[in-house]
């Protein structure tokens, strides 16, 4: 359902707010929500998924049903499974993003942070409490 002339200049005034008051929050949120509305389902990386799945499910049935003690059956059945825990994998997973970040950098809160070690969820919480308290 969509909002009203009156809801939507209410809600433009909140989030030009938010952005004023706290411009590294709001910027916390867009990346957040563009992160969400990332591309989702790819119907091709799907289908070579399960693809693969069937060639690893196709290897592994016909290494089983080689009943023979050598060792090369052995190693084409591992493979086959590694490639249907690959395929379903591929087929299941989000494409990334071009500007995807698959780690970031923790900024350092000075001589506390480095005296403390590894920062808990807590600690992060009670630092930027305590740099809003002070008007960082």
């Amino acid at each position: 359902m969509p909002l009203s002339d009156h809801e939507q200049q209410l809600l433009d005034q909140l989030e030009k707010q938010l952005r004023s008051e706290d411009p590294r929050f709001a910027r916390n949120i867009s990346e957040t929500q563009a992160a969400a509305n990332g591309p989702g389902f790819s119907a091709k990386r799907f289908v070579l998924g399960i693809l693969l799945t069937l060639v690893g499910l196709a290897a592994t049935i016909f290494a089983i049903s080689m009943v023979t003690n050598s060792a090369w059956w052995i190693i084409l059945g591992v493979v086959g499974f590694g490639l249907m825990v690959a395929g379903m994998y591929w087929a299941f997973s989000r494409p990334r993003q071009i500007g995807d970040k698959t780690k970031r950098a923790q900024p350092s809160n000075g001589p506390q942070s480095e005296a403390k070690g590894s920062t808990g969820f807590m600690n992060r919480i009670e630092d930027r409490w305590e740099k809003r308290q002070r008007g960082e």
